[in-house]
C-alpha cells in the first residue's frame, strides 16, 4: 500500500502553482470547467492540500471551515493516481485531522458521477441534485 502524505499550503506559498496545475488539469482540461470557476476568494482563507505518495503529486484538496464544520472542496486527483486509494485515504487522514481540532462534520457538494466515491468513503447525501457550473451536484455530509 502507498503512504500518502498531505502537505498543508496557503495561497501566498510559492507551491501554491502546484495547486493552480492540478486544478486546471483535472477540472478545466479533464471535465470543461472554465478557468473562471477554478479559484475564488475562499482561496484565501482555506486550508489547501497537495497529496503527496511519497515520490509524486497525486492531487490536491481545499478545505473551508464554517463554524464547526469544515467543507472539503475542490478534491482533484490526477488521473493517473485514481483507482490506487489515494483520494480514500486522503480523506481518511482529513477525517482525524479535522477531529482532532473540534470540527463536528465534514460537508461537500460532490459532482454527482463521482458521488460513489464519497459514499465508500463514510459520506452521506443530504438534499436534492443541483446545477453548478452545468454540473449536476449532490450535497453530502459525514460527521465527525
Amino acid at each position: 500500500m502507498t503512504n500518502i502524505h498531505l502537505l498543508k499550503l496557503n495561497n501566498n506559498d510559492a507551491d501554491f502553482s502546484i495547486i493552480r496545475n492540478i486544478r486546471k488539469t483535472v477540472f478545466t482540461d479533464e471535465i470543461g470547467i472554465s478557468n473562471s470557476e477554478l479559484f475564488d476568494q475562499y482561496d484565501e482563507i482555506c486550508d489547501h492540500f497537495i497529496i503527496f505518495d511519497g515520490k509524486n503529486i497525486a492531487g490536491s484538496v481545499r478545505l473551508t471551515p464554517i463554524g464547526k464544520t469544515i467543507k472539503l472542496e475542490r478534491m482533484a486527483i490526477l488521473k493517473e493516481y485514481r483507482l490506487k486509494n489515494h483520494g480514500k485515504t486522503c480523506i481518511l487522514q482529513l477525517k482525524e485531522y479535522y477531529d482532532a481540532l473540534g470540527y463536528t462534520q465534514i460537508i461537500l457538494d460532490s459532482i454527482y458521477s463521482v458521488s460513489n466515491f464519497y459514499k465508500k468513503c463514510g459520506f452521506s447525501e443530504k438534499g436534492k441534485i443541483f446545477r453548478r457550473v452545468e454540473i449536476d451536484h449532490i450535497r453530502m455530509f459525514l460527521v465527525l
